[in-house]
């Protein structure tokens, strides 16, 4: 699965509260604490809690500009 897919399939699941969300969860929670990660994937792990326990108002400046672009594009269209 690609990035994009991940960041994209853990906001959309925690969204609409379906059974994956809880194993996006746990992967993201792998990523932020497994130190042989890259930075920049831990620091996505760390965001994706954050955005899956309901947290809108999440720094996104530490991660890649795609990424970020990806996070932003989701919160937007949940605000339409």
């Amino acid at each position: 699965m690609a990035i994009e897919q991940f960041i994209a399939g853990a906001i959309q699941s925690a969204r609409e509260k379906r059974p994956e969300a809880e194993e996006y969860f746990k992967s993201a929670q792998k990523m932020a604490a497994e130190k042989s990660v890259p930075a920049e994937m831990r620091e996505l792990g760390r965001v994706l809690q954050r955005i899956m326990i309901g947290d809108r108002n999440v720094d996104l400046s530490s991660l890649p500009r795609e990424w970020a672009e990806i996070i932003q594009r989701m919160n937007a269209s949940r605000e339409l």
